[in-house]
């Protein structure tokens, strides 16, 4: 006796089944998530880490929230500044993600570039003034339209990821107050809020100076901080140090040189190592204040 199936059938399982099936894909499966506000932050702040958990076999991927080519990078002065210094005759973005691409490749970790605009290009749409138009304003508060912007980061990193539940998330702390630096915290913050692990990573090179790692902790006044050293070897200080070489575009910023930026980062980790060996620090925030602080209308799937 022969069945006659129906051709249909198996197509309609599909159907029903796709939503869940989307959804597994879309969840993350890495196990360290690195959110970095532009495109070298987290390779200078915690390449040694990353060199460590990718050799161990574990998988690692780096968010560059702030990535995305400005419809005119010649905005402001400073702008126009910032080009001519990175040497990018065309796309500086695209310059810049290229090196980030070659930077991860060092050290064996994934890339995400969301396509959010540096606070150097971002304005008023209606009155094409820039939010942002010196350094001062880079350093100092959120602009007034800027205040809900985490929720929007947020929303994009979800978008993409799905739920990051299977993974440790990585922040920047906020050293030396750079409003892109303060959104990406935020955003954590909402994560932080929601169950998710979350650590903070202190800013380099901002966090070179203490009193800067200083005043970061103690925006949250209120709040326990616990700190947690994270030690790594001669390999990992040289793959850190090579792979920030790859933003051949921004070492002029902070030094003279690639040997001065190489010295530089291995100073400040025998510095967090307390001398002897090489470490980078992570901060765990312990309170619940400022959790319930943060109005988040974003939900997980």
């Amino acid at each position: 006796m022969h069945t006659i199936m129906d051709a249909k059938r198996p197509l309609r399982l599909l159907a029903r089944l796709k939503p869940a099936i989307l959804a597994l894909m879309r969840e993350s499966s890495y196990e360290h998530i690195y959110l970095s506000p532009h495109l070298d932050d987290v390779v200078l702040s915690c390449g040694g880490a990353i060199y460590t958990q990718t050799r161990h076999g574990e998988q690692v991927l780096v968010v560059s929230v702030f990535a995305g080519s400005p419809p005119d990078d010649s905005l402001t002065a400073f702008a126009r500044e910032l080009k001519e210094r990175w040497g990018a005759s065309g796309d500086p973005l695209a310059v810049r993600r290229r090196e980030d691409l070659a930077a991860l490749h060092i050290l064996g970790a994934a890339a995400l570039h969301l396509d959010f605009l540096d606070c150097v290009y971002r304005q008023d749409e209606r009155t094409g003034q820039a939010y942002y138009p010196t350094v001062e304003h880079i350093f100092a508060s959120l602009h007034p339209a800027e205040t809900e912007l985490h929720h929007r980061l947020l929303e994009a990193l979800l978008a993409q990821l799905g739920t990051l539940k299977r993974a440790t998330v990585y922040a920047p702390l906020g050293a030396g107050h750079h409003v892109d630096h303060l959104l990406v915290r935020r955003m954590a913050q909402l994560l932080l809020a929601r169950g998710h692990r979350v650590l903070f990573y202190e800013d380099y090179p901002y966090a070179g100076d203490a009193q800067t790692v200083g005043a970061a902790l103690e925006a949250e006044l209120e709040e326990r901080w616990q700190v947690q050293a994270f030690y790594f070897d001669e390999e990992a200080m040289r793959a850190k140090g090579d792979a920030a070489a790859c933003y051949a575009s921004q070492i002029s910023t902070f030094w003279s040189s690639v040997e001065e930026m190489r010295e530089a980062l291995r100073i400040q980790a025998l510095r967090v190592g307390g001398g002897h060996s090489y470490a980078e620090n992570y901060w765990q925030l312990l309170g619940s204040r400022a959790q319930r602080s943060i109005v988040d209308p974003v939900t997980d799937n």
